[in-house]
């Protein structure tokens, strides 16, 4: 994959200007994993894997954690934030999660769906008027367009049904997205989105499932409903809250020596190459910076994302603090894509897809073991997360290597897995 291509692909989540405050996350309470009904020698098979991964020079560093009925039975480093320094891995590395931007956002929006601001199969027209009437790509005023044919909805964001795009490939679609820069990081969300209005859809909206800004899109209706800033309201009613000092669009100065280096494993050569500043510091940077994209430009450390997933995983609330109602969340881990649409991509053989969020739905069918039910996502540079309501468990992976790497998460949704030693649930 070339540096430009790979620009193209990262262009839309190098974005932010929030500032991250400096209040220490809060631990999940460590436990005997045996308490938790996991074995710790099974557990340790994690070290060995990990450890492979970095000594084989797959990836430089990573941080696993494991969570079981709210406890945490597992959670290790491995390797290096930095390869040319020797700077360690540790709890306070700051790592860029990029797609896993897309669950914190889907909460967000979901907050103010309770508050009843909006319905999910409202029109995106109706709060973004300059995005009404676009056309599907090919159609022309001679051809007419199908009278049965709908704008498309806000469940359509969340669930990556809307028309929208990246314009990661090649074809035409593709080409004029590339030509308009949709994510030049010195416009804002509000610039940004209106550049859609020039734009045709890939598909007609709920006939197709492509992966593309369509969280974008939603974290600008974030700032319509409430009158804030992305920033601002994830501050306000996500991160405050859930004690995520270490998660937002911007690092500080202080705080830049713990943000990891970024990599690239060059697929041809198998070597390891260092991103340049303009892919793993300057997007961070508030002078560079005034773009929010709530589909993928935040960075977060392995202890503020835990939380937020814990938070998910006990039905939305976590140490009292409410953020979301438990129906809310089932709903938001359910499958929402329209009869006869699936998702193109190999790795979610077996899911379907919810609220910003996957679904395993058929474990046979995927690549790994599972409940029928888990949910999460992941992030361009291999970052992982799953919840598991049915087994009260959280796995999380958090590293810094692109291109996204499906291999380590199957393997270590596995290995966390295969060390469960109690009678499964929900038989």
């Amino acid at each position: 994959m070339s540096i430009a291509r790979l620009h193209t692909i990262v262009c839309f989540c190098l974005a932010g200007s929030m500032a991250l405050s400096w209040l220490p996350a809060q631990e999940l309470s460590p436990t005997d994993p045996e308490s938790a009904g996991m074995s710790r020698g099974r557990l340790e098979r994690i070290d060995r894997l990990m450890q492979q991964f970095v000594d084989q020079g797959n990836f430089p560093g990573m941080t696993v954690a494991v969570a079981r009925h709210g406890r945490l039975v597992y959670h290790r480093s491995f390797g290096y934030a930095d390869l040319d320094t020797q700077r360690p891995v540790d709890q306070s590395t700051i790592f860029r999660i990029y797609s896993m931007s897309k669950p914190i956002t889907a909460v967000a929006a979901l907050t103010l769906w309770e508050e009843g601001l909006y319905q999910l199969d409202d029109p995106v027209s109706k709060y973004l008027p300059e995005l009404k009437g676009l056309k599907v790509y090919g159609e022309t005023e001679a051809s007419g367009t199908d009278s049965s044919r709908r704008e498309m909805t806000i469940r359509d964001l969340f669930r990556h049904t809307s028309g929208l795009g990246y314009g990661w490939e090649e074809g035409p679609v593709d080409e004029l997205y590339k030509k308009i820069n949709l994510f030049d990081p010195t416009t804002t969300l509000a610039q940004a989105v209106a550049k859609l209005k020039d734009l045709p859809l890939y598909f007609a909206p709920g006939t197709a499932w492509h992966y593309g800004v369509s969280i974008d899109v939603l974290g600008r209706l974030i700032e319509v409903w409430s009158g804030l800033s992305l920033d601002e309201f994830f501050q306000k009613r996500l991160f405050d809250p859930l004690s995520m000092g270490d998660t937002g669009f911007f690092i500080t100065d202080d705080q830049l020596p713990r943000l990891t280096s970024l990599y690239r494993l060059d697929e041809k050569t198998g070597k390891m190459e260092t991103l340049p500043p303009a892919y793993s510091v300057d997007a961070y940077r508030k002078d560079k910076n005034r773009l929010l994209s709530g589909g993928g430009g935040l960075v977060s450390t392995t202890s503020d994302y835990l939380r937020f997933a814990q938070m998910l995983a006990r039905g939305g609330e976590l140490d009292g603090v409410r953020i979301l109602g438990p129906r809310t969340v089932e709903l938001m881990a359910s499958d929402h894509l329209p009869e006869g649409v699936s998702m193109s991509w190999d790795k979610l053989r077996g899911h379907g897809y919810g609220l910003g969020v996957s679904v395993l739905l058929d474990p046979p069918a995927s690549l790994s073991v599972g409940s029928p039910g888990d949910f999460g996502w992941d992030g361009a540079a291999s970052t992982y997360v799953r919840i598991d309501p049915v087994e009260d468990l959280v796995v999380l992976l958090m590293t810094h290597r692109m291109p996204c790497d499906t291999e380590i998460q199957v393997k270590l949704k596995t290995l966390v897995y295969q060390a469960l030693t109690d009678e499964p649930r929900g038989k």
